[in-house]
């Protein structure tokens, strides 16, 4: 198993890291979710049928909040799934 982190802009409190805890372990293949909003860190433990860390950005955009990816230079930059 794998272990993938995000980071995730607007969980601004409790509700909203159990919120995406929620939504993820719904998705085939997640085993473990651990979010924190006090950083804005989501730590998923994935399964060989999640190969691509875009099927959580979906999810994760879905229920109205925004994965971002940073780039070689140490920013902060949203990471767009495509659709």
């Amino acid at each position: 198993m794998d272990t993938l982190v995000l980071q995730v802009a607007g969980m601004s409190c409790e509700g909203c890291a159990q919120r995406i805890g929620t939504v993820l372990r719904r998705a085939d293949g997640v085993r473990e979710v651990w979010a924190d909003h006090s950083t804005g860190r989501v730590q998923v433990r994935v399964g060989p049928e999640i190969d691509d860390r875009a099927v959580l950005a979906e999810r994760i955009d879905a229920a109205g909040f925004q994965v971002l990816d940073t780039d070689d230079a140490g920013a902060s930059t949203a990471l767009r799934s495509s659709r």
